[in-house]
Protein backbone atom coordinates (compact mmCIF):
# COMPACT_ATOMS: atom_id res chain seq x y z
CA UNK A 1 0.00 0.00 0.00
CA UNK A 2 1.44 3.45 0.83
CA UNK A 3 4.83 4.44 2.21
CA UNK A 4 7.65 2.78 0.37
CA UNK A 5 10.30 1.18 2.51
CA UNK A 6 13.38 3.24 3.39
CA UNK A 7 15.38 0.07 2.94
CA UNK A 8 15.82 -1.37 -0.52
CA UNK A 9 18.34 -3.09 -2.77
CA UNK A 10 22.04 -2.48 -2.29
CA UNK A 11 24.16 -0.70 -4.87
CA UNK A 12 27.88 0.07 -4.66
CA UNK A 13 29.32 3.56 -5.18
CA UNK A 14 32.86 4.75 -4.62
CA UNK A 15 33.58 8.18 -3.12
CA UNK A 16 36.93 9.73 -3.92
CA UNK A 17 38.73 12.90 -2.88
CA UNK A 18 36.60 15.90 -1.86
CA UNK A 19 37.19 19.10 0.09
CA UNK A 20 35.95 19.63 3.65
CA UNK A 21 33.48 22.27 2.51
CA UNK A 22 31.48 19.90 0.31
CA UNK A 23 31.97 16.81 2.47
CA UNK A 24 30.73 15.14 5.61
CA UNK A 25 33.28 13.60 7.95
CA UNK A 26 32.14 10.81 10.27
CA UNK A 27 34.52 9.65 12.99
CA UNK A 28 33.33 6.60 14.88
CA UNK A 29 34.71 5.09 18.06
CA UNK A 30 33.29 1.61 18.44
CA UNK A 31 33.45 -0.98 21.19
CA UNK A 32 32.78 -4.49 19.93
CA UNK A 33 32.78 -7.85 21.77
CA UNK A 34 34.35 -9.48 18.69
CA UNK A 35 35.86 -8.75 15.31
CA UNK A 36 33.27 -7.36 12.93
CA UNK A 37 32.73 -5.28 9.82
CA UNK A 38 31.01 -1.90 9.86
CA UNK A 39 29.39 -0.61 6.70
CA UNK A 40 28.54 2.99 5.88
CA UNK A 41 25.53 3.40 3.58
CA UNK A 42 23.44 6.28 2.34
CA UNK A 43 19.70 5.80 2.84
CA UNK A 44 17.78 7.12 -0.15
CA UNK A 45 13.98 7.16 -0.23
CA UNK A 46 13.55 3.66 -1.65
CA UNK A 47 17.01 2.11 -1.60
CA UNK A 48 20.28 1.85 0.30
CA UNK A 49 23.52 2.87 -1.40
CA UNK A 50 26.58 1.22 0.10
CA UNK A 51 29.51 3.63 0.39
CA UNK A 52 32.27 1.83 2.26
CA UNK A 53 32.98 -0.95 4.74
CA UNK A 54 35.88 -1.52 7.11
CA UNK A 55 36.95 -4.28 9.48
CA UNK A 56 37.05 -3.56 13.20
CA UNK A 57 38.90 -5.44 15.90
CA UNK A 58 37.46 -6.71 19.16
CA UNK A 59 37.55 -4.22 22.01
CA UNK A 60 37.79 -0.54 21.07
CA UNK A 61 38.54 0.70 17.58
CA UNK A 62 38.29 3.98 15.67
CA UNK A 63 37.38 4.57 12.03
CA UNK A 64 36.84 7.66 9.89
CA UNK A 65 34.75 8.22 6.75
CA UNK A 66 34.74 11.25 4.45
CA UNK A 67 31.81 11.53 2.07
CA UNK A 68 31.14 13.99 -0.72
CA UNK A 69 27.70 15.56 -0.31
CA UNK A 70 25.43 18.10 -1.98
CA UNK A 71 23.25 20.75 -0.37
CA UNK A 72 20.50 18.38 0.77
CA UNK A 73 21.01 16.74 4.20
CA UNK A 74 21.33 12.98 3.88
CA UNK A 75 20.55 9.95 6.02
CA UNK A 76 23.44 7.56 6.61
CA UNK A 77 23.43 4.12 8.21
CA UNK A 78 26.35 2.64 10.12
CA UNK A 79 25.68 -1.10 10.38
CA UNK A 80 27.42 -4.31 11.39
CA UNK A 81 27.38 -7.80 9.87
CA UNK A 82 25.23 -8.94 12.79
CA UNK A 83 22.46 -6.49 11.79
CA UNK A 84 22.98 -3.77 14.40
CA UNK A 85 22.72 -0.23 13.03
CA UNK A 86 22.44 3.44 13.86
CA UNK A 87 21.17 6.22 11.60
CA UNK A 88 22.71 9.67 11.16
CA UNK A 89 21.35 12.79 9.43
CA UNK A 90 24.25 14.82 8.07
CA UNK A 91 24.51 18.27 6.47
CA UNK A 92 27.32 19.36 4.17
CA UNK A 93 30.46 20.39 6.03
CA UNK A 94 29.59 18.65 9.30
CA UNK A 95 32.21 16.78 11.31
CA UNK A 96 30.28 14.11 13.17
CA UNK A 97 31.69 12.15 16.09
CA UNK A 98 30.01 8.91 17.12
CA UNK A 99 30.81 6.72 20.10
CA UNK A 100 29.01 3.38 20.29
CA UNK A 101 29.10 0.16 22.30
CA UNK A 102 27.66 -2.57 20.09
CA UNK A 103 26.27 -4.34 23.17
CA UNK A 104 24.26 -1.17 23.94
CA UNK A 105 23.52 0.06 20.44
CA UNK A 106 20.74 2.51 21.36
CA UNK A 107 22.91 4.30 23.91
CA UNK A 108 25.34 5.68 21.35
CA UNK A 109 26.64 9.25 21.67
CA UNK A 110 26.76 11.68 18.75
CA UNK A 111 28.07 15.23 18.43
CA UNK A 112 28.71 17.73 15.67
CA UNK A 113 25.34 17.18 13.96
CA UNK A 114 22.00 18.58 15.09
CA UNK A 115 20.14 16.46 12.56
CA UNK A 116 21.76 13.27 13.92
CA UNK A 117 20.76 14.21 17.46
CA UNK A 118 17.15 14.58 16.33
CA UNK A 119 17.31 11.20 14.59
CA UNK A 120 18.68 9.66 17.78
CA UNK A 121 15.73 11.03 19.75
CA UNK A 122 13.28 9.51 17.26
CA UNK A 123 15.09 6.16 17.28
CA UNK A 124 15.22 5.81 21.06
CA UNK A 125 11.69 7.12 21.61
CA UNK A 126 10.12 4.81 19.05
CA UNK A 127 12.21 1.78 20.11
CA UNK A 128 10.63 1.91 23.58
CA UNK A 129 7.15 2.01 22.06
CA UNK A 130 7.89 -0.84 19.65
CA UNK A 131 9.21 -2.97 22.50
CA UNK A 132 5.97 -2.38 24.40
CA UNK A 133 3.83 -3.24 21.37
CA UNK A 134 5.87 -6.39 20.64
CA UNK A 135 5.12 -7.53 24.17
CA UNK A 136 1.42 -6.79 23.67
CA UNK A 137 1.44 -8.91 20.51
CA UNK A 138 2.98 -11.82 22.42
CA UNK A 139 0.30 -11.54 25.10
CA UNK A 140 -2.37 -11.32 22.43
CA UNK A 141 -1.14 -14.54 20.84
CA UNK A 142 -1.02 -16.35 24.18
CA UNK A 143 -4.55 -15.52 25.33
CA UNK A 144 -7.57 -17.54 24.29
CA UNK A 145 -10.31 -15.27 25.67
CA UNK A 146 -12.03 -12.47 23.78
CA UNK A 147 -12.16 -10.35 26.94
CA UNK A 148 -8.40 -10.41 27.38
CA UNK A 149 -7.88 -9.69 23.68
CA UNK A 150 -10.11 -6.63 23.95
CA UNK A 151 -8.08 -5.40 26.93
CA UNK A 152 -4.83 -5.84 24.99
CA UNK A 153 -6.31 -4.10 21.95
CA UNK A 154 -7.22 -1.13 24.13
CA UNK A 155 -3.69 -1.04 25.58
CA UNK A 156 -2.29 -1.16 22.07
CA UNK A 157 -4.48 1.70 20.83
CA UNK A 158 -3.47 3.83 23.81
CA UNK A 159 0.22 3.18 23.17
CA UNK A 160 -0.07 3.87 19.46
CA UNK A 161 -1.84 7.18 20.13
CA UNK A 162 0.76 8.11 22.75
CA UNK A 163 3.74 7.66 20.43
CA UNK A 164 1.82 9.29 17.60
CA UNK A 165 1.27 12.39 19.75
CA UNK A 166 4.98 12.53 20.65
CA UNK A 167 6.08 12.26 17.02
CA UNK A 168 3.41 14.76 15.99
CA UNK A 169 4.80 17.34 18.41
CA UNK A 170 8.32 16.70 17.13
CA UNK A 171 7.25 17.18 13.50
CA UNK A 172 5.43 20.47 14.17
CA UNK A 173 8.46 21.67 16.13
CA UNK A 174 10.87 20.69 13.33
CA UNK A 175 8.90 21.11 10.08
CA UNK A 176 11.95 22.02 7.99
CA UNK A 177 14.16 19.19 9.26
CA UNK A 178 14.58 16.01 7.26
CA UNK A 179 14.29 14.18 10.59
CA UNK A 180 10.54 14.93 10.40
CA UNK A 181 10.35 12.70 7.33
CA UNK A 182 11.90 9.89 9.35
CA UNK A 183 9.36 10.50 12.12
CA UNK A 184 6.51 10.22 9.60
CA UNK A 185 7.70 6.83 8.39
CA UNK A 186 7.96 5.02 11.73
CA UNK A 187 6.23 1.64 11.72
CA UNK A 188 5.61 -1.32 14.02
CA UNK A 189 5.71 -3.71 11.08
CA UNK A 190 5.44 -3.62 7.29
CA UNK A 191 1.67 -3.24 7.45
CA UNK A 192 1.34 -0.86 10.37
CA UNK A 193 2.68 2.69 10.12
CA UNK A 194 2.04 5.24 12.84
CA UNK A 195 0.85 7.90 10.36
CA UNK A 196 -1.41 6.18 7.84
CA UNK A 197 -4.96 7.54 7.95
CA UNK A 198 -7.05 10.39 6.58
CA UNK A 199 -6.48 12.31 9.82
CA UNK A 200 -2.75 12.36 9.09
CA UNK A 201 -2.96 13.79 5.57
CA UNK A 202 -2.57 17.40 6.70
CA UNK A 203 0.63 16.58 8.58
CA UNK A 204 2.05 14.49 5.72
CA UNK A 205 1.30 17.23 3.20
CA UNK A 206 2.89 19.85 5.46
CA UNK A 207 6.17 17.92 5.65
CA UNK A 208 6.14 17.14 1.92
CA UNK A 209 5.43 20.78 1.01
CA UNK A 210 8.25 22.02 3.25
CA UNK A 211 10.73 19.62 1.68
CA UNK A 212 9.51 20.40 -1.83
CA UNK A 213 10.14 24.12 -1.21
CA UNK A 214 13.70 23.38 -0.08
CA UNK A 215 14.63 20.53 -2.44
CA UNK A 216 12.09 20.12 -5.28
CA UNK A 217 14.21 17.49 -7.09
CA UNK A 218 14.88 15.38 -4.00
CA UNK A 219 13.92 11.70 -4.18
CA UNK A 220 12.28 12.19 -0.79
CA UNK A 221 10.09 14.98 -2.19
CA UNK A 222 9.04 12.85 -5.16
CA UNK A 223 8.47 9.79 -2.98
CA UNK A 224 6.33 11.60 -0.41
CA UNK A 225 4.18 13.26 -3.09
CA UNK A 226 3.57 9.86 -4.68
CA UNK A 227 2.69 8.38 -1.29
CA UNK A 228 0.19 11.18 -0.68
CA UNK A 229 -1.55 10.33 -3.97
CA UNK A 230 -1.68 6.66 -3.00
CA UNK A 231 -3.07 7.45 0.42
CA UNK A 232 -5.75 9.73 -1.03
CA UNK A 233 -6.79 6.99 -3.45
CA UNK A 234 -6.96 4.51 -0.59
CA UNK A 235 -9.07 6.80 1.56
CA UNK A 236 -11.67 7.13 -1.18
CA UNK A 237 -12.23 3.39 -0.93
CA UNK A 238 -14.54 2.90 2.04
CA UNK A 239 -13.53 -0.69 2.73
CA UNK A 240 -9.82 0.07 2.72
CA UNK A 241 -10.37 3.17 4.82
CA UNK A 242 -12.13 1.04 7.40
CA UNK A 243 -9.26 -1.45 7.29
CA UNK A 244 -6.69 1.31 7.87
CA UNK A 245 -8.59 2.62 10.87
CA UNK A 246 -9.37 -0.83 12.30
CA UNK A 247 -8.47 -1.33 15.94
CA UNK A 248 -7.58 -5.00 15.46
CA UNK A 249 -4.06 -5.89 16.54
CA UNK A 250 -2.27 -7.41 13.50
CA UNK A 251 -0.50 -10.75 13.80
CA UNK A 252 3.15 -11.09 12.80
CA UNK A 253 3.87 -12.02 9.19
CA UNK A 254 6.30 -14.79 8.27
CA UNK A 255 8.40 -15.44 5.18
CA UNK A 256 10.09 -18.86 5.20
CA UNK A 257 11.55 -20.98 2.36
CA UNK A 258 9.97 -24.24 1.19
CA UNK A 259 12.02 -27.27 0.16
CA UNK A 260 12.80 -25.63 -3.20
CA UNK A 261 14.16 -22.50 -1.51
CA UNK A 262 11.20 -20.34 -2.48
CA UNK A 263 10.23 -17.82 0.22
CA UNK A 264 6.52 -18.08 1.04
CA UNK A 265 4.78 -15.39 3.05
CA UNK A 266 2.07 -16.27 5.52
CA UNK A 267 0.25 -13.08 4.50
CA UNK A 268 0.02 -14.35 0.90
CA UNK A 269 -2.78 -16.61 2.17
CA UNK A 270 -4.83 -13.75 3.61
CA UNK A 271 -8.49 -14.16 2.71
CA UNK A 272 -8.44 -17.89 3.50
CA UNK A 273 -8.83 -19.78 6.75
CA UNK A 274 -5.21 -20.69 7.60
CA UNK A 275 -3.88 -23.34 9.93
CA UNK A 276 -0.44 -22.13 11.06
CA UNK A 277 0.99 -25.45 12.17
CA UNK A 278 4.28 -26.11 14.01
CA UNK A 279 5.53 -29.72 13.71
CA UNK A 280 8.53 -32.00 13.42
CA UNK A 281 8.62 -35.36 11.66
CA UNK A 282 10.92 -36.48 14.48
CA UNK A 283 7.92 -36.43 16.83
CA UNK A 284 5.34 -39.26 16.70
CA UNK A 285 2.51 -36.99 17.84
CA UNK A 286 3.19 -34.65 14.92
CA UNK A 287 3.10 -37.59 12.49
CA UNK A 288 -0.26 -38.77 13.83
CA UNK A 289 -1.67 -35.23 13.68
CA UNK A 290 -0.52 -34.92 10.07
CA UNK A 291 -2.35 -38.11 9.06
CA UNK A 292 -5.59 -36.74 10.46
CA UNK A 293 -4.92 -33.32 8.97
CA UNK A 294 -4.54 -34.93 5.54
CA UNK A 295 -8.22 -35.97 5.55
CA UNK A 296 -9.36 -32.58 6.83
CA UNK A 297 -7.31 -30.78 4.20
CA UNK A 298 -8.74 -32.87 1.35
CA UNK A 299 -12.28 -32.01 2.47
CA UNK A 300 -11.87 -28.26 3.00
CA UNK A 301 -9.07 -27.17 0.65
CA UNK A 302 -11.49 -26.28 -2.12
CA UNK A 303 -13.63 -24.25 0.28
CA UNK A 304 -10.94 -21.76 1.27
CA UNK A 305 -8.82 -23.65 3.82
CA UNK A 306 -5.03 -23.67 3.66
CA UNK A 307 -2.20 -25.00 5.83
CA UNK A 308 1.09 -23.16 6.43
CA UNK A 309 3.18 -25.79 8.19
CA UNK A 310 6.55 -24.96 9.76
CA UNK A 311 8.89 -27.89 10.39
CA UNK A 312 11.40 -27.98 13.23
CA UNK A 313 13.24 -31.03 11.87
CA UNK A 314 16.92 -30.87 12.85
CA UNK A 315 17.97 -32.20 9.45
CA UNK A 316 16.96 -30.43 6.25
CA UNK A 317 17.46 -33.60 4.20
CA UNK A 318 15.34 -35.58 6.65
CA UNK A 319 12.58 -32.98 6.42
CA UNK A 320 12.61 -33.00 2.61
CA UNK A 321 12.47 -36.80 2.54
CA UNK A 322 9.47 -36.78 4.87
CA UNK A 323 7.60 -34.15 2.84
CA UNK A 324 8.22 -35.96 -0.44
CA UNK A 325 7.63 -39.52 0.80
CA UNK A 326 4.42 -38.49 2.61
CA UNK A 327 3.18 -36.45 -0.39
CA UNK A 328 2.37 -33.47 1.82
CA UNK A 329 -0.12 -31.42 -0.26
CA UNK A 330 -0.04 -28.15 1.66
CA UNK A 331 2.59 -25.45 2.16
CA UNK A 332 5.45 -26.83 4.22
CA UNK A 333 8.43 -24.63 5.11
CA UNK A 334 11.50 -24.79 7.35
CA UNK A 335 13.78 -22.11 8.73
CA UNK A 336 17.52 -22.51 8.20
CA UNK A 337 18.14 -22.62 11.95
CA UNK A 338 15.13 -24.31 13.62
CA UNK A 339 16.82 -24.20 17.02
CA UNK A 340 16.87 -20.39 16.79
CA UNK A 341 13.44 -20.11 15.19
CA UNK A 342 12.15 -16.58 14.60
CA UNK A 343 8.66 -17.98 13.96
CA UNK A 344 8.64 -19.80 17.29
CA UNK A 345 9.70 -16.65 19.10
CA UNK A 346 7.14 -14.45 17.35
CA UNK A 347 4.29 -16.89 18.02
CA UNK A 348 5.42 -17.93 21.48
CA UNK A 349 5.66 -21.62 20.59
CA UNK A 350 6.40 -23.56 23.76
CA UNK A 351 5.78 -27.11 22.53
CA UNK A 352 5.69 -29.17 19.34
CA UNK A 353 3.18 -29.84 17.89
CA UNK A 354 1.10 -26.69 18.27
CA UNK A 355 -0.97 -24.52 15.96
CA UNK A 356 -3.00 -21.37 15.42
CA UNK A 357 -6.14 -21.10 13.31
CA UNK A 358 -6.16 -17.76 11.49
CA UNK A 359 -9.32 -16.17 10.07
CA UNK A 360 -9.86 -14.57 6.68
CA UNK A 361 -9.22 -11.15 8.24
CA UNK A 362 -5.76 -12.36 9.38
CA UNK A 363 -6.67 -12.53 13.05
CA UNK A 364 -6.41 -15.56 15.31
CA UNK A 365 -9.58 -17.64 15.71
CA UNK A 366 -8.27 -20.48 17.87
CA UNK A 367 -5.13 -22.03 19.31
CA UNK A 368 -4.00 -25.68 19.48
CA UNK A 369 -7.10 -27.04 17.76
CA UNK A 370 -7.13 -30.54 16.24
CA UNK A 371 -9.38 -33.31 14.89
CA UNK A 372 -13.13 -32.90 15.36
CA UNK A 373 -12.72 -29.49 16.99
CA UNK A 374 -10.92 -28.26 13.88
CA UNK A 375 -13.60 -29.76 11.63
CA UNK A 376 -16.39 -28.06 13.58
CA UNK A 377 -14.87 -24.59 13.40
CA UNK A 378 -14.04 -25.00 9.69
CA UNK A 379 -17.63 -26.00 8.99
CA UNK A 380 -18.79 -22.89 10.80
CA UNK A 381 -16.32 -20.42 9.27
CA UNK A 382 -16.22 -21.74 5.71
CA UNK A 383 -19.98 -22.11 5.29
CA UNK A 384 -20.81 -18.55 6.47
Amino acid sequence: MRFRNFLGLLAIVFISGCSSRDAVTISIRVKSPEKDVITLSKIDFNKIIKIDSVKISSGEDEKRFKIKQGEEPEFYSISTKSGKAITLLASKGERINVSVDLDKILDYQVSGSEGSKKVQWITKTFAKSKSKVDEQIKRYLQTETSTEREIINNEYNIEKQRIKDELNKFIWKNPMSKASIMALYQKYNDNLFIFDSSDDLQLIKMVASAWKALYPESNYTKGMLEDIKNLERTITNAKLQQLIQSSELPIPDLSIPDRFGKEIKLSSLKGKIILLDFITSENSTSLLDNRELMEIYKKYKGKGFEVYQISFDSSRDGWINYVENSSIPWICVRENEPLNSTAAMMYNVRQIPSNYLIGKDFNIIAKNIYGDNLRKILEQKLNN
